[in-house]
């Protein structure tokens, strides 16, 4: 089974400075963190200020929606499938007149997408369970967590 997410904001955590990506569970109170990398996270940026920061050039992410929609084709959906060793796994499934593709991706480049595309983002309930797991093996608790992280409005990273 899976629940809709949206994402509820970015963050710095403060212990070590790493960028997190924070979804929420649509309608409900699951929070997923998601670590990724500060060109990632500048990336997000740019796609949440929804057009208000115009760049000099397109990114990567910009060049792959275009190849799919030059092959008429659009992203139906994004899923967070999986968390094993703190690395979190997704999968873009692509829809297009003939076939539907699954190809498996980093969440942060899968979300970007996502956003590109207005599609929505799934997460499997194991990976929910799984982070709530590793969250406590690590000695933390949701709210310590939350505590840790400091959110960051786009101004600032962009």
């Amino acid at each position: 089974m899976t629940f809709l997410a949206e994402i509820s904001g970015l963050f710095i955590d403060r212990k070590n400075g790493e960028p997190v990506l924070m979804l929420k569970e649509q309608g409900g109170t699951r929070t997923v963190p998601i670590w990724i990398q500060m060109g990632e996270m500048f990336s997000l940026a740019i796609q949440l200020s929804k057009g208000q920061f115009k760049l000099p050039r397109p990114f990567a992410h910009d060049l792959i929606k275009s190849v799919i929609l030059n092959l008429q084709a659009s992203v139906d959906q994004v899923v967070i499938t999986d968390i094993e060793d703190y690395i979190y796994r997704a999968q873009v499934t692509l829809i297009s007149l003939e076939k539907t593709f699954k190809f498996d991706a980093r969440p942060s480049d899968a979300i970007v997408l996502a956003l590109k595309f207005d599609a929505p983002i799934c997460i499997v309930e194991e990976v929910s369970e799984k982070q709530i797991r590793l969250i406590h093996e690590a000695g933390l608790t949701q709210e310590s967590l939350q505590h840790r992280l400091k959110e960051l409005q786009l101004e600032d990273i962009i």
